[in-house]
């Protein structure tokens, strides 16, 4: 089997298909009117600037697309000229152990890709952001959050490929993999809110006193646990909104960032902490620990068997050490997973956005879920409708009409919430 001729064809096969995705999207964008659609006239609010939204989405296509071809043609240059055989045959210099050897590779692999990509960040964040009124943050601040991403990304994977470079040739390795990463997904979420988010945010206590008295009677009415309800100054950086939970268990934090806080009333904020309960109380939080887990063991598996068969980095010019053929694995199997699982995972994920929509509904009542929907898009220029086929492969979450839409009909079933 020609392992280099099937990557080529998945790479290939890949880019013409995002590449072709992203040029259908450009021209749904340029095919809008500069009047609003007649199926958004009775959901935008009043003043609402249309043609400026339609703007930003193209600004932000367009920043995507280059990023996206960026990262094809790195993957293609490193592996297609050379640059990936010498960074695996530095690394093995270095170090003839396999964890060094791969900690070394995987964490300079990772931080060369963060560079190439670096400026496209920068262009989005000060140009992008900046001209449409989102971004706040400054050069300095936004090098050092950079600083601090590429390095836990750096170690991260440098762990993650050092690990599987000692396993892969270890008696029971594999099992001894599968075990280790089901151990490392759930110790990453339960250390998340307490090690990794105060590196970039604030975070101190909601002191708002009638938000925090709703948020608890809603927390007590849902049987939901938290360890703390805290607000980061994500003000610092952008204008956007949002709220999330961190952490499993006991650890579990519910963060809001103030720009959501500050500006949103009681009942909408209330009613997008209501959405974040009901993932959990569907179950989305483990399904997607599950379905992460899933991705993750076909990827050990893969290598396993390709690792048995013998030949596989060799064939593509590289040294046959384990972090060698760890990275070449990794690459071939990222370029086939993208390529068949991206539009069922989108899928999937938007089915749980329509779920947890309906719960908060259920909780604080559709009008002020509608609400909050409705001002998160506004602050956003968020209305802007994505072409079908790009909305099917790539969205996660609905668009804020279909969203509305949904709920709108639920509110004349005569769902009026607690």
């Amino acid at each position: 089997m020609s392992w280099p001729l099937l990557f080529w064809l998945f790479l290939s096969a890949g880019a013409l298909v995002e590449t072709a995705l992203f040029l259908g999207q450009w021209g749904w964008l340029n095919g809008l009117d500069r009047n609003v659609p007649a199926e958004l006239a009775s959901l935008l609010p009043e003043g609402y600037g249309w043609w400026r939204g339609v703007t930003y989405a193209r600004e932000r296509l367009r920043v995507a697309l280059g990023l996206l071809l960026t990262r094809y043609a790195t993957v293609a240059l490193a592996v297609g000229t050379g640059g990936l055989q010498a960074a695996c045959r530095l690394a093995g210099a270095v170090s003839a152990s396999p964890f060094p050897a791969g900690f070394l590779l995987g964490a300079f692999l990772t931080t060369v890709l963060a560079l190439v990509e670096l400026p496209w960040g920068v262009y989005e964040t000060f140009s992008v952001e900046t001209r449409f009124g989102f971004n706040r943050s400054s050069l300095a601040l936004y090098l050092r959050d950079a600083f601090l991403k590429t390095v836990l990304s750096a170690v991260l994977a440098g762990f993650l490929l050092g690990g599987a470079s000692f396993l892969l040739d270890r008696p029971g390795g594999l099992p001894l993999a599968l075990l280790g990463i089901a151990v490392f997904d759930v110790a990453a979420a339960f250390l998340l809110p307490r090690l990794v988010l105060p590196l970039f945010f604030r975070l101190r206590p909601l002191e708002e006193e009638k938000l925090k008295e709703r948020l608890e009677s809603l927390f007590q009415r849902t049987g939901f646990s938290t360890s703390s309800l805290l607000v980061a100054d994500g003000s610092r950086r952008s204008t956007h909104g949002n709220a999330f939970f961190a952490g499993l268990g006991r650890s579990r934090r519910v963060i809001l960032f103030d720009t959501l806080a500050e500006r949103f009333p009681p009942e909408e904020t209330a009613a997008v902490v209501a959405h974040e309960i009901g993932h959990w109380k569907k179950k989305h939080v483990p399904a997607a620990l599950l379905h992460l887990f899933a991705l993750q063991a076909s990827l050990v598996l893969f290598a396993g068997f390709l690792w048995k068969a013998g030949g596989f980095s060799e064939s593509f010019g590289l040294p046959g050490r384990p972090e060698a053929f760890a990275v070449m694995a990794y690459l071939f199997w990222g370029t086939l997973a993208g390529l068949l699982l991206q539009p069922l995972l989108s899928s999937a994920s938007r089915g749980r956005e329509f779920e947890a929509d309906r719960y908060a509904a259920e909780q604080e009542g559709p009008d002020a879920m509608i609400g909050a929907l409705a001002r998160l898009a506004t602050d956003s220029l968020a209305w802007t409708p994505s072409e079908p086929r790009y909305a099917a492969w790539y969205l996660s979450h609905p668009s804020t009409a279909e969203r509305i839409l949904a709920l709108k009909r639920l509110k004349a079933a005569g769902l009026s919430g607690k």
